[in-house]
């Protein structure tokens, strides 16, 4: 039985206002796919995130986190935790990215 492909994109730090991003939404509703023959996953910024999950939805898309922190909930500023990603509901997160190891240190360890 073959697997149905994943096609990911991730925003990294763009765009930079909400008001593009739900415009990038919007013109990708005149685009379409085959959700039959591949499944497709959007990486917003964490701001935007919970404002375009919906509409992503919508149009058969998946949303993903850039990042998810190693701690459980506690005294981490700033951090995602898994558990605030499953509450809301975000089925995927990117971890071991490039640019996490490059700029800010991050190893297989953490």
């Amino acid at each position: 039985m073959s697997r149905k492909p994943i096609v990911g994109g991730n925003w990294k730090c763009n765009p930079g206002k909400l008001g593009d991003a739900k415009a990038l939404v919007e013109a990708w509703k005149e685009k379409g796919f085959d959700k039959d023959k591949v499944d497709v996953v959007i990486a917003p910024t964490a701001l935007h995130l919970g404002h375009v999950k919906a509409p992503l939805e919508g149009l058969g898309m998946q949303v993903s986190a850039q990042n998810v922190g190693k701690n459980d909930m506690g005294a981490f500023t700033g951090e995602w935790t898994a558990a605030h990603l499953q509450d809301m509901e975000v089925g995927y997160t990117l971890i071991g990215h490039s640019e996490r190891r490059s700029k800010y240190g991050e190893t297989d360890e953490e």
